[in-house]
């Protein structure tokens, strides 16, 4: 019996650590890059006032994306990172012209 009780937690440990390593995976910095008006990445992220409950980045996804499109116009997606709904918004002419501007020496 105590065989498959250690196997038991080997698996919950290997599925913690693989959660872990997803969640830690989709946690990313809030600036973009644009080449010819085309956004790589978002420019600005919030939390989502919307989205109820636990957001897991592989079944919420898609949930998480329709509430923040549902939320703010300036919104253009959405995912789960750190079990929290993550709203991405599109960049600002302001938010572009600082991104473009040059670094002081």
């Amino acid at each position: 019996m105590a065989h498959s009780a250690g196997k038991n937690l080997s698996a919950v440990l290997i599925l913690l650590v693989a959660i872990a390593a997803v969640a830690a995976g989709r946690i990313h910095g809030a600036e973009s890059a644009s080449v010819g008006g085309f956004t790589f990445f978002p420019c600005n992220e919030y939390q989502s006032s919307n989205f109820k409950g636990v957001c897991f980045g592989l079944i919420h996804d898609q949930a998480c994306k329709r509430v923040c499109l549902a939320e703010n116009s300036n919104n253009i997606s959405g995912e789960c990172s750190v079990f929290m709904c993550w709203c991405s918004t599109k960049c600002t002419s302001e938010t572009v012209a600082a991104a473009s501007a040059p670094i002081p020496a």
